[in-house]
């Protein structure tokens, strides 16, 4: 069985390579001149050079996709990516059904999240 893969363009790879892998701590598996490849579990991140910032969208109402990361502390995670200069959607963390969580924004404008995730 192959592991998922989702599809990232961003408009500085090698801004994008430093910042997913130092900052949010992602594993580099393949290294191109136009592409990397990035490992998080059993997830695979394929991302491709662009030209342009990711489209303005209200996060959380417009239609787009986010990789949500899980993470254990997410006050402490959000402390974390802060002091290296990580960009967050929110002024405080929002809750769902399943958990805390934190959207944030990569170099390119690209909305993800951080998840703590509620134990049933």
């Amino acid at each position: 069985m192959n592991n998922p893969v989702t599809l990232l363009v961003v408009n500085n790879l090698k801004m994008s390579k430093v910042f997913y892998t130092d900052v949010i701590g992602m594993k580099l598996i393949e290294d191109h001149e136009n592409c990397i490849k990035l490992q998080v579990g059993v997830h695979n991140i394929i991302m491709f050079q662009g030209t342009n910032k990711s489209v303005e969208y209200q996060h959380g109402f417009d239609a787009n996709s986010t990789l949500v990361f899980p993470t254990e502390n997410l006050d402490k995670k959000i402390t974390a990516l802060k002091d290296k200069g990580v960009v967050f959607v929110h002024d405080t963390p929002n809750e769902n059904r399943w958990g805390r969580y934190a959207a944030f924004k990569d170099p390119s404008g690209i909305v993800h999240e951080f998840m703590e995730f509620y134990q049933y």
